[in-house]
């Protein structure tokens, strides 16, 4: 599977380690398992690492598509934080993208090349909650 959810901290965190080809389907799906009922309510953050990534498959539409879905789940949960590591230009690029489209909502977000570097505002930003 493209994308392998770790969930830790007693489920309020999940890591979407994402490996291979990823496509738009693989994230419409992990968001399915990571939104759902028995979830979205103790969820604070996800940090989604394309750092095993050898390519992400999405055009503008995905991406559109895939914030949309972020942004109904943070109305639903306004509590949790996204944090996104592309080390690559391409991933980096639409991670961007993708954050530029959730801007106009209450959802906090950041991408960032490093996993280091997401870990730490994780915990800065949970930290100032």
């Amino acid at each position: 599977m493209p994308i392998e959810l770790r969930y830790r901290d007693d489920g309020s965190g999940v890591v979407y380690i994402c490996t291979g080809v990823v496509t738009a389907a693989d994230f419409f799906k992990a968001s399915e398992e990571v939104y759902s009922e028995e979830r979205i309510d103790r969820l604070r953050y996800q940090l989604v690492d394309f750092t095993a990534t050898e390519h992400l498959d999405s055009n503008l539409e995905d991406t559109r598509t895939n914030a949309e879905i972020d942004v109904v789940a943070a109305n639903q949960n306004p509590n949790f934080i996204i944090a996104i590591v592309g080390p690559d230009d391409l991933t980096f690029g639409l991670s961007r993208m993708w954050e530029a489209m959730v801007s106009h909502s209450d959802l906090r977000t950041r991408v960032f090349r490093s996993i280091p570097d997401a870990e730490r505002w994780i915990k800065d930003t949970l930290h100032d909650s």
